[in-house]
């Protein structure tokens, strides 16, 4: 991440599914990852969050729906935790209370992408 860059948090509520999609395009194209259905994060200049704020307002004005560009600090991201349970296994721990105990990954805010 260079200096002028600051890690970015982009979540989107947007009803619409054609509309969800070019979200979600733009947020790929600004080289944001995806880390849930409608959620990506990564690193952008303050320049670049603003033209991506401009461009998802004007993908959202016609069918509505809800965004926030959040920069989040550094150490903020180095003490963040993350849970990832594969599904398989939680639906194995929840069909059978005795049965394997879900994997369950922590991952901290240098390990995340």
């Amino acid at each position: 991440m260079s200096p002028q860059s600051q890690h970015t948090v982009v979540l989107y509520d947007v009803p619409h599914d054609r509309t969800r999609t070019k979200v979600s395009d733009a947020c790929l194209n600004f080289g944001l990852a995806r880390f849930q259905y409608s959620a990506f994060e990564g690193s952008l200049s303050r320049n670049r969050r603003e033209e991506l704020a401009l461009l998802l307002a004007g993908l959202i004005a016609e069918r509505g729906g809800r965004i926030r560009l959040m920069p989040v600090c550094a150490e903020d991201v180095a003490a963040a935790i993350n849970f990832d349970i594969e599904p398989s296994n939680a639906a194995k721990v929840a069909d059978d209370p005795a049965g394997p105990q879900p994997r369950l990954a922590i991952f901290t805010g240098d390990e995340a992408t």
